[in-house]
């Protein structure tokens, strides 16, 4: 279920871009989350950390909503893995 990936992904925004997590929503863009073109590049990073998948900056940019982001990491993990298992 993309709900984990999402989750992670608010972890990550949290921990270690200092989002308040009472502006992350799933339809926020990651600009106005205040991420801006090295963060994104930082935070595609991490994706390839934390769920061993690539994310490009063709998939995922400043006007990508947290929602798409976890979609797009989602659909690139096998079925057990976008589940939590």
């Amino acid at each position: 279920m993309a709900s984990t990936v999402y989750e992670k992904l608010v972890g990550i925004l949290d921990e270690t871009f200092r989002v308040e997590p009472e502006v992350i929503r799933a339809d926020a863009t990651l600009a106005e989350l205040e991420l801006d073109s090295l963060a994104v590049a930082e935070l595609a990073a991490m994706v390839q950390d934390e769920f061993g998948v690539r994310v490009s900056g063709q998939e995922v940019g400043k006007d990508s909503t947290l929602g798409e982001v976890a979609a797009v990491i989602g659909a690139k993990l096998p079925s057990a893995a976008v589940a939590g298992g």
